[in-house]
């Protein structure tokens, strides 16, 4: 890709305070918490269904017909949608390297199927797929007069300038997992998740490492919609690469590791496509070094 504008945008989006928000700031500082999920390095990498309630989970924006809801012997709520052991563990390695970068992302784990919990799913007993930490969405109307997501009402959104001034926690996630999913391969950008107590969170990750990464110009948040070049888009671009390119090896290897007792049978490898982003993100920031 080609941008000789890339430097004076993301000193434009500077000047504009666009790359140093409250929340940037927070997680500078080393804050890295979530109101509405335990991060996946506190949870089990795997759970174990045995003596789980389950029922059946609709949502109206979206086919639901395999969705789940189980709660656990301790009364967590976990949702799966049955998609199996690759996808499971495509969004798994999404999420833990989101995480890593301080991205709000859902958490979730590998789920073993008892006979029991099989049967009520409809599925073999011991197979994989992914349990997600079930979180309360923000339905509409507004809670209040005061509900941060009266922020989004009515409101066009196509550039990241489009976020400045909201008060919804971790929004400019959104316009980074879109980057993200060019980065990583998606063959589309990962879902959107208001929760109930105002946080953005990025759900519905399992398409990505699909392909390779591709040019980050493939999103709407790269151009106006006028198309001349977005300032604040192209510097949250370079952000992200940055971010990318900072995870160290161990950083890999630990997003890539499979659990003791989890078989996931690889319909493509999965490592040289994360190691292939990394570099493409590490090319990109020294192509523009010291914009």
């Amino acid at each position: 890709m080609s941008n000789p504008r890339l430097k004076a945008d993301v000193e434009n989006a500077r000047i504009k305070g666009l790359l140093f928000s409250p929340r940037l700031s927070r997680i500078a500082l080393g804050s890295f918490l979530m109101a509405s999920f335990p991060l996946i390095k506190d949870l089990p990498q795997v759970l174990d269904a045995t003596g789980w309630q389950w029922m059946r989970f609709e949502v109206s924006s979206a086919p639901s017909h395999d969705f789940w809801l189980g709660i656990d012997r301790e009364g967590n709520r976990w949702l799966t949608k049955l998609k199996g052991f690759f996808y499971a563990y495509r969004e798994i390695v999404f999420a833990r390297i989101a995480q890593k970068m301080k991205w709000s992302c859902q958490s979730s784990a590998f789920l073993h199927l008892d006979a029991q919990s099989a049967a009520i799913l409809g599925v073999s007993t011991g197979e994989v797929h992914a349990a997600h930490w079930f979180m309360d969405e923000h339905v509409y109307p507004p809670c209040s007069s005061t509900c941060s997501l009266k922020f989004l009402i009515g409101k066009s959104i196509e550039t990241v300038d489009d976020l400045s001034g909201s008060n919804i926690a971790h929004l400019l996630d959104w316009p980074k997992s879109e980057f993200a999913a060019c980065l990583f391969g998606g063959n589309e950008p990962p879902g959107r998740l208001f929760t109930a107590v105002h946080e953005f969170v990025i759900i519905d990750s399992e398409q990505m490492f699909s392909t390779g990464p591709c040019e980050l110009d493939g999103t709407s948040w790269w151009n106006r919609p006028d198309g001349q070049p977005s300032s604040s888009g192209r510097a949250l671009a370079l952000e992200v690469c940055r971010e990318v390119s900072c995870l160290s090896e161990a950083d890999v290897e630990d997003a890539l590791l499979i659990p003791k007792g989890v078989s996931v049978r690889k319909q493509w490898p999965i490592a040289p496509k994360l190691r292939a982003s990394r570099k493409f993100a590490t090319d990109f920031c020294a192509t523009y070094a010291g914009a």
